[in-house]
């Protein structure tokens, strides 16, 4: 009788073995790979957003003070929304610490971490960095336990030549076309609204800044369309909602659609001043409201008609307006506007977004 042989086990099961093993090393060592790796790539994701937004909020502070750059470092020390959430970043596991912020005067820098000036400072650059452990690599030779990660943001207020919403239906005669500032000066009182021709040469007919200074047009009382038309009930939304947009925006250089006749706007004004929180602030330096007693208004040459030479902010005294129509509408001329801010921008007057650049 012939008797089957039972199957040898011999190198070739040993050699699969091996193989198999060295498989599963190799295996688990690329799972492990891509596992440490996805989670620093994740945890400096994280950074960069932190760095990222906490630049923005930043660049909201600056406003060509010592103290704007104070305000700065501090939030983006501590990141955007804080004191109402926590930034956290490692999966939410760490907030992020030990931020170093500079300024600049360009988005390229130099970057200074403390300048000698305020003036003209509107970028901030925020950099951090953090350890992310390792739990797979370390397995190899030479792997450390720790991943050093680091993200840097650059935001600031970039400057716009243009605007087509937002802009209040006035715009004030510049007292210089080649001043930065249009001939204004910071804290004085200027005229938004012109009272009647005729009295604009007597006691209380002109605004304190504007004092011996007529118009360029006899007939113009100072409104603009900024998309509302000529209508009354346009130009009242126009002043308290800013609710109308250009079809094209207004560009420095663009002829200005004045409204004509005597439209009286000193009940929407008093109700768009009504509207802030902060009524008692009798200058623009003790302000801190929510905006509405703010305008960005598009600054004239002087022509007639007039055209855009630029653009400013400008804030709201006190019954702005006077108790009738035949007084001017007076605000005080604060500089740089930026939109979106409460705040006057860090350049000269002009207008400024808030924008990330690198």
């Amino acid at each position: 009788m012939v008797h089957a042989k039972a199957p040898r086990s011999g190198p070739r099961s040993g050699f699969v073995l091996v193989t198999t093993t060295v498989c599963m090393i190799g295996l688990l060592t690329l799972v492990g790979l891509a596992t440490d790796l996805g989670r620093v790539q994740v945890a400096r994701n994280e950074l960069q957003v932190f760095a990222d937004e906490a630049a923005m909020a930043a660049s909201f502070e600056l406003d060509g003070t010592m103290v704007g750059l104070s305000n700065a470092r501090a939030v983006a020390a501590a990141g955007p929304g804080s004191g109402v959430t926590t930034n956290h970043w490692y999966f939410g596991t760490q907030t992020v610490a030990g931020a170093t912020v500079t300024f600049a005067t360009s988005p390229n820098g130099p970057f200074d971490p403390n300048p000698a000036s305020p003036l003209g400072y509107r970028f901030v650059q925020v950099q951090v960095n953090g350890t992310v452990q390792l739990y797979f690599l370390p397995i190899l030779p030479g792997i450390p336990g720790w991943q050093n990660v680091s993200a840097s943001g650059v935001a600031g207020q970039s400057q716009l030549d243009s605007l087509g919403d937002g802009l209040a239906p006035f715009s004030p005669d510049a007292h210089s076309d080649t001043d930065p500032n249009f001939g204004f000066s910071a804290g004085q009182l200027y005229t938004l609204r012109w009272a009647p021709p005729g009295k604009r040469g007597k006691t209380s007919g002109s605004c304190p800044g504007d004092i011996g200074y007529n118009p360029g047009s006899s007939a113009d009382r100072g409104y603009i369309d900024v998309g509302q038309g000529n209508g009354d009930a346009g130009l009242r939304d126009a002043i308290v909602n800013n609710t109308y947009s250009l079809s094209l925006p207004l560009e420095v250089g663009t002829t200005l659609d004045e409204v004509s006749g005597q439209k009286s706007v000193t009940t929407a004004v008093n109700e768009r001043y009504a509207q802030d929180s902060d009524l008692s602030a009798l200058n623009f330096g003790s302000y801190h409201g929510n905006g509405r007693r703010l305008y960005t208004v598009a600054v004239n040459d002087g022509g007639s008609p007039g055209r855009v030479l630029g653009f400013a902010l400008f804030f709201l005294q006190p019954s702005p307006c006077g108790s009738d129509n035949t007084t001017p509408c007076c605000a005080e001329y604060v500089g740089a506007a930026v939109l979106g801010s409460t705040k006057r921008g860090a350049g000269t007057a002009g207008l400024y977004t808030v924008q990330l650049v690198r």
